[in-house]
């Protein structure tokens, strides 16, 4: 059965220190959307039941710039790099009957957008194999953080507030929205990302506290009131994107000015997206950024 591999962008995104593990401490709002991949699973039995086998069969519908991307992780390229296999050769020891995989994938999500394309992904295969062992949600958590830290969101339904380094998660309530997606030609290195930060060492943490997230902020979540999101939910890393891609800064603006009324980077970039007011003004504000930015790709999204 076909499925959709969701798209995910974050509302507001604080990196306030670097753990004792040399990862990040995050706090964000994870927001599934319905802009994906198309994504489809199947099983075969192995010849040799001790060897994996994993099979790829892609098409590539990424924007031009981003496919060769793709293409170096795919059947096309080193597939042994692929998220999917590495995920499917961390479930392989708990298979009780060892299967190998085949994935059919048609990809839309940019890589090394901020968007979470391979993590998303690699939960849907989770998901999926996950349903043929026995492991509690605990340990599917421990697994899919060992794959990458923004997977184990994907094993979820819901939106959700995300600390740690992405495996605590808390459903929220997040009322219907619409908004455009806008995918640069280029990427963000994710660790220079983090490098650009310069976040001390912090030796002891709470993952549980985000004051950020207030109540004002809870309820504009519920009721769909993105406007007042401003200067509240805001991401630590569009300052050093602006930094290094200062053109990025004219479109935040230009995504604002053309109707948007909350716009930011999603995850550690390229990628950024603005939200409309209602459903009718996601139409007129994607044909006003496709004629004002024509040297890039634009997508819409419901979440």
């Amino acid at each position: 059965m076909m499925t959709i591999s969701p798209a995910k962008i974050n509302l507001g995104l604080e990196i306030p220190f670097k753990r004792e593990d040399g990862y990040h401490e995050i706090r964000s709002i994870f927001l599934r959307t319905d802009f994906g991949d198309d994504f489809q699973v199947e099983t075969f039995p192995l010849s040799n039941h001790q060897i994996p086998e994993f099979q790829l069969v892609s098409e590539n519908q990424l924007p031009q710039a981003k496919q060769a991307l793709f293409d170096a992780v795919s059947e096309r390229g080193n597939l042994t790099k692929n998220i999917l296999y590495k995920s499917y050769l961390a479930v392989f020891p708990h298979l009780k009957v060892p299967e190998g995989v085949r994935v059919h994938l048609t990809k839309r999500i940019p890589p090394e957008g901020g968007v979470g394309g391979g993590s998303s992904n690699a939960g849907s295969l989770l998901k999926f194999l996950f349903s043929k062992i026995s492991l509690n949600q605990d340990k599917q958590i421990t697994l899919a953080k060992s794959i990458g830290a923004d997977v184990p969101f994907f094993l979820q339904e819901n939106h959700c507030i995300v600390t740690g380094i992405g495996e605590n998660l808390e459903p929220i309530q997040v009322a219907k929205g619409h908004g455009i997606l806008a995918i640069p030609s280029y990427s963000l290195s994710t660790k220079s990302m983090y490098d650009g930060l310069q976040r001390s060492l912090q030796k002891t943490h709470d993952s549980k506290v985000w004051k950020t997230l207030t109540e004002d902020v809870v309820r504009s979540l519920r009721v769909g009131d993105w406007t007042s999101l401003n200067g509240k939910l805001e991401n630590d890393f569009e300052k050093i994107a602006f930094q290094v891609h200062p053109d990025l800064k004219e479109l935040k603006s230009g995504i604002l000015q053309e109707g948007a009324v909350y716009s930011s980077l999603s995850g550690s970039g390229s990628c950024f997206f603005g939200l409309v007011a209602k459903e009718q003004d996601q139409l007129p504000l994607l044909n006003s950024l496709k004629s004002r930015f024509p040297e890039m790709d634009f997508r819409s999204f419901s979440f």
